[in-house]
This record gives C-alpha cells, structure tokens and sequence, in this order.
C-alpha cells in the first residue's frame, strides 16, 4: 500500500512538472480585450435591449392567443337580498347561489389562424435583434479601429514634430556656424509650426475618438486593445456567390417573414367567412331560505351546443380581407426594394474591398520609397549637396506616406468587417481564429 502510495505521489509531481502550463493554466484561454469589451458591448447596449424587450412582447402574444383556443373555467357567487311589499302584505328572499361553468371553443378557424401566424412574426422579431446586434458590432468594430488609428497618426505627428523640431535645432546651428543662411532657418521654423499644428489636430482626434467609444461601450479603452485582422473565405468570393447568399442577411429574413405573417392574416380574414361551434356546460345551486327550508336547494345544470355561421355582416369581412392583402402586397413589394438595395449595398461594399486593397499596396511602397527618398537626401544634405528644404520636403513626404498607410491599413481591414456586415454574417463566430495586432 505503501509502494503504491508513492507510485502516484511521483506520478502527480510528475505531470505537474511537465505540463503545467495545458493542465493548470487558464491565461492561454482568455479573450482579448476586444472581444471581452464587445461582449459586453452586445449584452448592455441600449438599441440591443430594446430589440429584446420588442421580441418579449412579441412572444407573450402565443399565449394570449392561444387562449382563446383552449377551456375557460370560471365559478361564481350570488348573494341577493330581495324585498317585495303589496298593500295588504309583504315578502322578503335572501337567495345564496353559487354556480361553475365550462367553456370550450370546438371550431373557430379565424382565430386558429391568427394564433398560427404568430410563429414567424416572432421570427422576424428575432432577425430584427439579429440586425440590431450586427449593427452595433460593426459600429464597436469602427470605433475600435478609428481610435487605435488615431493614436497611431498621434504617434506618428509626434514624432515627426520632434523630428522637425530637432532639424530646426540642427540648422540653427549650422546657420551660427555660417553653414546655412537665414532662409534655411525660417523654412525650418514653419515646419515646425506645421507639424505643431497636424500634431494638436491628431490629438484632439484622438481624444473625440476615446469619447466616442465610451459612449458605445461605456468604457475606457485598455492600454493592449487590438483589432482582430479579419481572414474569411467569403472575402475573396466573386460577387454571384456572394449575391446568392443575401437571404440570411437578418433584414431580409425578417422582411420574408413579414410577407407570410401578412399571408397568415389573409388567410385568417378569409376565416371569417367560415362558421364558430363551441361547446359549454354549467352547474349551480341556490339556496333560499324562504323556500328551500322546506324543499331544499335548487340544482341546475346545463350543456349547450352552439353553432354560429355569419351570413350577412355589411362587408365587414370582405373589407378586412381587402386590408389584408394591401398589407401583405406592400409587405412584398418592401421586401422586393430591400434584396435590391441590399444587392447595390453587396456591390459597393465589395468595390471598396477591392479599392482598399489596392490603395493599401500602393501606400506600402509609397512608404517604402518615401524612407529610401529621406535616407538619401538626409545623408546627402550632410555633405552639403541637397537644402534644408529638401530634407524638410523628404521628411514631410515620409510622415504623409506613414500616415496614409497606417490609414489604409485600417480602412482594409474594415472593407473586410462591412463585407461581412453587408451579407448579414458579423458575429463573434465570424472572428473566431482570426490573427489580432
């Protein structure tokens, strides 16, 4: 007992050792701050909460109209006092009765269709709070990546203020020591106001930026939020593939499921051509203590059939079905106005992509050859064959390519999220696996 004892005792420590990290450690595991901040984000954002309200509501409809297809049960009870007076006597009755009744509908197809058409009003009320979702997810995302792009243009209208201010320093110098004339100073000192001015520009964008997205997600931004670079097949699909796939964007789901709710009111008004039977029963006893001292109680007892078939009801009926099917044309026809919208929002959305990806590429090696353009006149300016201005006129070209790409590069990334957005597919899913900055 012993041996086996220290058998699992070396066997626990030896696992332990090994593999501490997969067997007791949950760091790995933990989400980013963006997807911990947009989950809170979708559980506590007003529009989203209103949505489920709506959808609330929309669900305790079922059972109000299924009420009306099942037994009601009710019970009652009388206490009367009665008086009589005539000219040569009187009479006085203090009946006690007490009674139960049963009710239950046995055909009633205008209401049995109501109650059917509920089903995909409630559909569509959960595609609403899909869209709604959808919605403030790519508003999280967008305000994620202005203000991460804002502090990057900060740093980068910074450092080049530092940059400018250090060149101003270094022509002064050489200006004292007659290297340069007086021009080349005053040249550097009006970049040094220019960059002065791009850099307060940058931070008070940054600050509006962070004010922005409290207000979304009523939150500061951490130190380490990142933007998930978004990889999805989708994203490289030809635009018939993508069109094929419009139905499940949430609007238009849910404007599908208007137009049969619409149809089930029309079948419903047509119901109402058709006859009612219900059946019901009854049971009481009264009790009177004038009479049923001698007799006793009074038991009465009921069961009703009843048919009711509407013959004439001075077109009521027929205006209700006519109500009805303009509703559920119109239905159609908004229905028919969102695919096509939603098709030129597809296409648009898709060229921006394209136009994005281009225009990042292009910055790229802007970026490149605008640092090789800056490295070559700043060596060449210190052997005395370019001016200050060429540097100055390098540097302010490297700050503005610099900055293009840090733009670029956010405005791909979130082609790819409107993409996503446009086809009704934006969902934590969606960002599942993909790489974060």
């Amino acid at each position: 007992m012993g041996k086996r004892m220290i058998t699992w005792t070396f066997l626990f420590v030896f696992i332990f050792v090994q593999w501490p990290d997969t067997a007791f450690s949950t760091e790995n595991h933990l989400p980013s701050p963006f997807i911990r901040l947009l989950e809170q984000t979708l559980a506590y954002n007003p529009r989203i909460r209103a949505a489920q309200e709506t959808l609330k509501a929309t669900q305790a409809l079922i059972p109000q109209a299924k009420s009306f297809l099942l037994p009601s049960l009710s019970f009652q009870w009388d206490n009367t006092f009665r008086s009589s007076q005539w000219h040569n006597g009187s009479s006085q009755s203090d009946p006690t009765s007490t009674s139960l009744s049963l009710s239950q509908p046995l055909f009633d197809l205008e209401t049995l269709r109501d109650y059917q058409r509920l089903a995909p009003s409630i559909k569509a009320a959960q595609m609403d709070l899909e869209g709604i979702r959808q919605q403030v997810f790519l508003e999280f995302v967008e305000l994620t990546a202005n203000l991460l792009q804002g502090e990057d243009v900060y740093k980068l209208a910074e450092n080049n203020y530092q940059l400018t201010q250090a060149h101003l320093t270094a022509t002064s110098a050489r200006h004292d020591a007659g290297e340069l004339t007086k021009t080349d100073v005053s040249q550097s000192r009006a970049r040094v106001f220019a960059a002065k001015s791009e850099w307060i520009a940058a931070k008070a964008d940054r600050q509006s930026n962070r004010a922005r997205f409290v207000e979304l997600s009523g939150q500061e931004a951490p130190e380490n939020l990142d933007l998930p670079i978004l990889r999805h097949p989708l994203l490289t699909k030809p635009l018939s593939d993508l069109v094929a796939i419009l139905d499940q964007r949430p609007d238009i789901a849910a404007a599908t499921l208007r137009v049969q709710t619409a149809q089930g009111n029309v079948d419903a008004r047509k119901a109402g051509y058709f006859p009612t039977a219900a059946l019901s029963s009854s049971a009481s006893r009264t009790f009177d203590p004038a009479s049923s001292n001698s007799v006793g109680p009074q038991d009465d007892t009921s069961l009703t059939l009843s048919l009711s078939w509407p013959l004439y009801s001075g077109g009521l009926t027929g205006a209700k079905i006519q109500e009805a099917v303009a509703s559920r044309d119109s239905e159609q026809a908004s229905l028919e106005q969102m695919r096509l919208a939603a098709i030129r929002e597809l296409k648009v959305t898709l060229l921006e992509l394209e136009k994005s990806d281009a225009v990042n590429q292009a910055n790229i090696a802007r970026d490149t050859a605008a640092k090789d353009a800056l490295d070559g006149v700043s060596q060449e300016f210190d052997v005395g064959t370019r001016t200050s201005l060429d540097v100055l006129d390098a540097q302010n070209e490297f700050f503005s390519a610099q900055t293009e790409k840090v733009k670029s590069g956010y405005n791909l990334n979130l082609s790819g999220y409107r993409l996503l957005k446009a086809l009704g597919l934006l969902s934590l899913e969606t960002i599942d696996g993909t790489n974060h900055n």
